[in-house]
This record gives structure tokens, C-alpha cells and sequence, in this order.
């Protein structure tokens, strides 16, 4: 199972807090000099906690955005909302109260301040919106919180930002900034698959949002854990919906997200929900790994929710049958490791973890020369190599070499000849002997002399 990790362990973490639509996720963004938060004119966009791997002068630090606190959501959600910036108000070194110059002070960020105040940590305040020609005769209002004149910036411009990171990096240590070497998790799917669920399970506490409403996650939420001893990181993402049913404009920037999210992972987990089973969205998603050369683990969730999931002996059946339909669905993910879990009932979680470790062990194999050349040689010996225009390929030897995946480069007489039929051939025979399960392998073919491929 998987244990939040020790927080002494972690590098710096600063956690931007405040109320709704003062320019919290742009301010996030620039410091993180890439657009990760979702940034709309529209109050409440932000609501899980998002969280991001940033640096400044070549130290590395883990910077927090959270949802506008104070706002009045209809649909229930603040409570989660404000629970979620308590626990980065928590686990923060340093916190960002960000404030909107043009407004002034506004009642609500009286009441963010006390709420600062009572958990004690060390509170910067940031005066954003402070744009180039703006008088600022507003500022002056801020000191009744508590936090000195604060800093001024502009997030639009770009402003300021200099200043900001030099006053609040100052005290960090040079052991505080280690290279951050965490196997990043993404888990992803469609809105409502129990994605968060999933992640807050096998964590063990409430670290994202979960509500009966589909998209509640809206940002990547990243999560700190320990898995069998070393730290890994989620990725919790806004689900993927078909095309035709994104009629809001926010929405179609979420599902850049899930894009984001398994580009920047190290292993995806595709939660498909048991009752509705793998249509569009999850092909989709499963197209976007597989384009991505991700390492991926089918999660099939709610499966207590099935008709026959909790039947000893009928149910072994119609799991088989189960699995075999969706493996046909997401035949382009071959040999993937299949996962049949209940968050609520909390099963299938020892089995979960017991992949990712077999894949984490897949990712890092080393392969011996002698021994991949034996099982290269009994393959071409088993279907013959591809011709193409009169050339018929010929394959010298291969070797591992590095890289982020199992990475072979094969040398051969006519790396042009190749054949993606054929290399998949390979690949699978590859798998198949050196137990990779679902991890991709990657090839690069390279030509020999042409003395030496003639000879």
C-alpha cells in the first residue's frame, strides 16, 4: 500500500492561497515559467490542490496552487476546496497570500489572512495586478492583514517576479534542493471513472477532491506517496469526454491535461469504469499512451458495482469474460497488466501495487548483449526478415543502451528496410522472454559500414 512520505524528506514548498480570481494560477504559472494551472476569467476554475515541480537559480522546489477560498459553490464543493488548501497550508514551508491591487482589500481576504494566522506559517504576501501605468493607490489597505507591504507583481506581465523569488527563497539550504528522482504515476481516464477516489484509497487519506459530480478534479493534482518503501508520485487528472458533449470552453482546455499529465509521467494507470467499460474516451486515452511509449497498467474500477463482481463462483467466470472483451477494446495496448479493484470495498490494491513494482522493475531492466542476441537470432531463424526494393534486410547484433525506456539499438544492412510489422515481431519476442509485460521497448536501427555489410 501506498503512505503519504515523510514530510522532512521533501525539498522547499511554497503554496499560493487566497481568494477566488486574484490571479493565484497565473502567478503559479509564471513561476513555474510554463502554463500548467488552468487560467479563465471565471471564478472557482482551481479546486484541487495542483501541484508542480518548479525551480529558481538552479534550485529545485515544489510549488502549490490552490482553489479561491471563501467562494460560494453551489454544487457543495467549498468545503473540499478549503480542506484541500489547508493541507497545502500544511505541508508549505513558505506561503504566497496573493491579493488583487485593483480591487483593494476585500473581506475575504481578511478572513484567508486569520486562517493564516491560527496554522502559523511563514506568510509572504503577494499584491498582484499591479500592471505597468496601474497608480496602485490601493496598497497601503493590505498592511491591515497582518504581512508587512507585501510584493508587488504582475502576472499578466510578468512582472516583479525577480524580487518575489529572491525574498522567499532566501534561508534555503543547499540540502533542501535534491534532484527530484520520484517515479511520476498518471492516472487517468474519463470524468467519473474514480480516478480520485483511486489515488485517495491507495494513499490512505483524502489528498484530492472526490464528489459525485464528473470533472470535480479540473487541474493535474500531484500527490506524494510511498510505495513499498520509495516515494512515487500521482498524477490525478481532469477526465477526457468525447468531443461532442465538451460544450464549455473550460472544459476544453481540461482535456489538454490528461495530455500533459501522461507526457509527463513515467507510468500511466487507465481507470475504466466496470459499469460503463471501455468506449471512445478510453480508446482515446489509451491512443495517447501508446503514442507517448508509456509503461501503462488497466485500473477496472468499481468493480463491486458489476452484477456478478462479488460472486465467488460466477464471478472468477465473468471476469475472465470481462477482461478478454476489454482487452479486445484496447487490443493496441497489448499485454498490459489488468487490475480489477473497489475503492469503496478497498480491494484489488495489493495486486495494483504488485504491478506497478513489476513495471518499475521493467522500466529499469538491464538486458544482457549475449542473451538478446540468442533471442534475436531464434526469432529471425523462426519468420524471415523483410525485403524491400530488391534489398533483403539482414540483422548483424543488437545492444541496450540508455534512456527512460528499455532502449535497443539494432544494427542492421538496411535500416530503411525495417519494417513496423516486422519490428513489432521483434519487440514482442523481446517482451515475451525478458518479462516486460506492457512496457513499451524502444528501437533505434542504425546501418553498418558497407564494407563490413557486404563482408
Amino acid at each position: 500500500m501506498a503512505n503519504l512520505p515523510d514530510p522532512k524528506t521533501q525539498r522547499p514548498v511554497v503554496a499560493i492561497v487566497g481568494r477566488p480570481n486574484v490571479g493565484k494560477s497565473a502567478i503559479f504559472n509564471r513561476i513555474c515559467r510554463r502554463r500548467i494551472a488552468l487560467v479563465f476569467d471565471r471564478p472557482g476554475v482551481t479546486r484541487d490542490r495542483l501541484v508542480a515541480d518548479a525551480d529558481w537559480e538552479g534550485r529545485p522546489f515544489v510549488l502549490i496552487d490552490t482553489g479561491g477560498l471563501g467562494l460560494e459553490d453551489g454544487a457543495g464543493l467549498q468545503e473540499a476546496v478549503e480542506r484541500e488548501a489547508d493541507l497545502a497550508i500544511a505541508s508549505a514551508s513558505r506561503v504566497l497570500l496573493v491579493v488583487d491591487g485593483k480591487e483593494g482589500l476585500h473581506v475575504l481576504d481578511t478572513e484567508v489572512a486569520k486562517r493564516l494566522r491560527k496554522a502559523g506559517q511563514k506568510v509572504t504576501l503577494v499584491i498582484n495586478k499591479m500592471d505597468p501605468g496601474y497608480g496602485g493607490v490601493k496598497q497601503n489597505e493590505f498592511r491591515k492583514l497582518g504581512f508587512g507591504a507585501g510584493m508587488e507583481v504582475s502576472a499578466e506581465h510578468g512582472l516583479g517576479f525577480g524580487e518575489l523569488m529572491s525574498e522567499i527563497s532566501q534561508g534555503w539550504s543547499e540540502e533542501d534542493h535534491q534532484k527530484d528522482e520520484r517515479m511520476r504515476i498518471a492516472v487517468v481516464g474519463r470524468p467519473n471513472a474514480g480516478k480520485s477516489s483511486l489515488v485517495n484509497a491507495w494513499v490512505g487519506t483524502d489528498r484530492t477532491m472526490v464528489a459525485p459530480i464528473a470533472g470535480t478534479t479540473r487541474d493535474a493534482v500531484d500527490v506524494p506517496a510511498l510505495l513499498d518503501g520509495e516515494e512515487v508520485l500521482f498524477i490525478d487528472t481532469a477526465g477526457l469526454r468525447q468531443k461532442r458533449r465538451v460544450e464549455d470552453p473550460l472544459e476544453k482546455i481540461m482535456g489538454g491535461r490528461t495530455a500533459h499529465a501522461i507526457d509527463r509521467c513515467h507510468l500511466a494507470i487507465l481507470a475504466v469504469d466496470s459499469v460503463l467499460g471501455a468506449g471512445l474516451v478510453e480508446k482515446k486515452v489509451a491512443g495517447l499512451i501508446q503514442r507517448a511509449q508509456r509503461p501503462c497498467i488497466v485500473a477496472v474500477t468499481k468493480w463491486d458495482l458489476t452484477h456478478q463482481g462479488g460472486e465467488k463462483t460466477q464471478g472468477a467466470a465473468f471476469r475472465k469474460e470481462y477482461e478478454a472483451a476489454l482487452r479486445q477494446a484496447l487490443f493496441f495496448l497489448p499485454d498490459v497488466p489488468m487490475v480489477f479493484m473497489s475503492s469503496i470495498k478497498r480491494s484489488g490494491f495489493e495486486e495494483l501495487s504488485r504491478a506497478v513494482t513489476e513495471m518499475r522493475k521493467a522500466r529499469s531492466i538491464k538486458i544482457g548483449t549475449g542473451e538478446l542476441n540468442r533471442v534475436l537470432s531464434r526469432a529471425t531463424e523462426s519468420r524471415s526478415t523483410p525485403v524491400k526494393g530488391g534489398k533483403k534486410l539482414r540483422l548483424y547484433y543488437a545492444t541496450q543502451v540508455e534512456g527512460p525506456l528499455p532502449t535497443l539499438v539494432g544494427f542492421v544492412n538496411h535500416p530503411g528496410v525495417m519494417s513496423e510489422a516486422y519490428e513489432r515481431f521483434l519487440t514482442n519476442r523481446v517482451r515475451e522472454h525478458f518479462n516486460l509485460g506492457g512496457c513499451p521497448l524502444r528501437w533505434r536501427w542504425r546501418g553498418r559500414d558497407k564494407k563490413k555489410s557486404d563482408s
